[in-house]
């Protein structure tokens, strides 16, 4: 089974307001014990910006969205940990379908082509001359 492990994440910046903020975040996940990782994105928000966003916009879509009470970027890395365990699965790309449920994942929606089927797309591409 792959045991996906979290290796980092960024912060655009620390809030002003650790009360009151909505910041995206950037989760380095990856195999444990082998080099490498991907990106998932996601986005951290109090309540008290969720009401003044509802307020402002009377909408929110809460796709791939953490609530929290206030700043703490310990608090954040336990959830995302917590999710990851209910992750494993036997391969990476099972793995990572199943943290795209909470977190946006890079390659989401990404598809492999073989050589013979990129060749067929650009010959469909090209224009008579």
């Amino acid at each position: 089974m792959i045991i996906p492990k979290l290796y980092s994440i960024d912060v655009i910046q620390t809030p002003q307001d650790k009360e009151n903020f909505l910041l995206g975040f950037t989760a380095y996940i990856g195999e444990e014990n082998v080099e490498g990782a991907d990106c998932f994105y996601f986005e951290v928000i109090t309540p008290k910006k969720l009401v003044e966003i509802i307020k402002e916009k009377r909408i929110y879509n809460g796709k791939n969205l953490l609530i929290v009470e206030k700043y703490d970027l310990n608090l954040i890395e336990k959830e995302i940990n917590r999710i990851l365990q209910d992750c494993i699965r036997p391969t990476w790309n099972e793995v990572a379908q199943a943290i795209n449920r909470y977190l946006a994942w890079e390659y989401d929606n990404i598809k492999n082509t073989s050589i013979e089927e990129a060749q067929q797309i650009l010959s469909n591409l090209q224009v008579e001359e």
